[in-house]
């Protein structure tokens, strides 16, 4: 298996972190951001090689990630989003890829639940629709936005159509209380036409049956469609967790635990059990995510197709990876103090970031547990996204 070498997220941080109030407070990325992570290509990671891409392995991707992450929460999610997009782009006709990655820099956004339409024209189809929670939207090229093919019938037929930004409206809708910096705004369209061969069949991408033929050999582009976006989101919860512990021991020197005797926090035994408990969830969910990223970089490799089993192991410990994540930064959050509320006090952005990151669909940890103890148990997981 080939590994790619790391990119170099990781000279970002202290700009992302310079630039992180700004980040929240305009609801995007700073252009500063963006050129430091397309410096470190970042936000192109699953870019195929083919098109002088790194087309980095999932452990590779990791790493990155986190560093990225690490110096910015929000900037975190929308390069895990732009490598799941460049993945998913990958998978489609290579017509399609043609056109995409033309652009050396193309990011690639997507949204996965089907509140748009597909009408069937002549070579292809007309797409009307609104799609919500869009990340990355303003920093995108192009949109994977999924609808249901008009006519289909029942089950509807659904389909992911490849469009330019270019061709969508994006509403001014997103004032979250978490991750704000993502941008995750509503994007519009009436009536684009979208060419056959930039649509994918959502459950043939679930179930492995790509679209690409140059891509079909390589590693990265035979990897699990569902368990590729979990993992792949596993940089932004780790790189948030230690960002909080560093912020956390930038903070603490001189720090008086007030009402009480403690001058100094750092002697305190209850400062010990928090930094602690915090550290060690969070090397354990390094820890675990590293494991899930290799279990599916090898099955790739192998050309091996993960079993029902495995898959839902896969989502039920990404959902444990989150939460072990979300209690070591309230772990530091609360050990930080009432002080901490203040918005120049960074850790109190990395907790909410980590709360709304935390009660995303895809990552619940109540919900993933679910499917895989259904599938421990032997009863049908009930969904498709395995």
């Amino acid at each position: 298996m080939t590994v790619t070498a790391p990119t170099g997220a990781a000279a970002a941080i202290p700009l992302l972190r310079e630039q992180a109030p700004r980040i929240e407070r305009e609801r995007r990325l700073t252009p500063e951001a963006v050129a430091a992570l397309e410096d470190a290509g970042a936000l192109t990671l699953s870019r195929p090689e083919r098109f002088g891409g790194v087309e980095a392995d999932l452990g590779t991707q990791f790493g990155e990630l986190c560093a990225v992450a690490r110096g910015d929460g929000s900037a975190g999610w929308i390069a895990s989003l732009f490598s799941v997009g460049g993945f998913f782009a990958g998978l489609f006709d290579d017509r399609a890829q043609d056109e995409v990655f033309a652009n050396p820099k193309a990011r690639v956004a997507g949204v996965f639940s089907p509140t748009g339409v597909l009408k069937p024209v002549d070579g292809g189809y007309r797409l009307t629709g609104r799609w919500g929670w869009n990340t990355g939207c303003r920093h995108a090229h192009w949109d994977t936005l999924a609808a249901i093919v008009e006519g289909s019938g029942a089950p509807p037929e659904v389909r992911i159509a490849l469009v330019r930004m270019e061709e969508l409206a994006i509403a001014d809708d997103w004032d979250p209380s978490g991750l704000a910096g993502t941008g995750s705004a509503t994007v519009t369209c009436e009536d684009v036409f979208v060419p056959a061969h930039r649509t994918l069949l959502t459950m043939d991408a679930l179930q492995e049956r790509y679209a690409s033929e140059a891509n079909r050999d390589r590693p990265l582009f035979r990897t699990a469609f569902f368990p590729f976006v979990l993992v792949a989101s596993m940089g932004a919860p780790v790189g948030m967790a230690q960002a909080a512990m560093d912020v956390f021991l930038e903070r603490l020197p001189g720090r008086q635990i007030t009402y009480t005797h403690h001058a100094d926090q750092s002697e305190a035994a209850v400062t010990h059990l928090q930094v602690a408990e915090a550290a060690a969830r969070t090397t354990a969910a390094e820890l675990l995510s590293r494991d899930l990223a290799r279990r599916l970089d090898e099955a790739a490799a192998e050309g091996r197709t993960l079993t029902v089993a495995e898959r839902a192991a896969i989502r039920g410990e990404v959902g444990l990876v989150v939460r072990e994540c979300r209690t070591a930064v309230e772990l530091l959050a609360d050990a930080s103090g009432a002080s901490s509320i203040q918005r120049t006090v960074p850790i109190q952005r990395i907790a909410r970031d980590m709360r709304a990151l935390s009660i995303h669909a895809a990552l619940s940890y109540t919900t993933n547990l679910e499917v895989y103890g259904r599938v421990l148990v032997g009863v049908d997981p009930l969904t498709p996204f395995l």
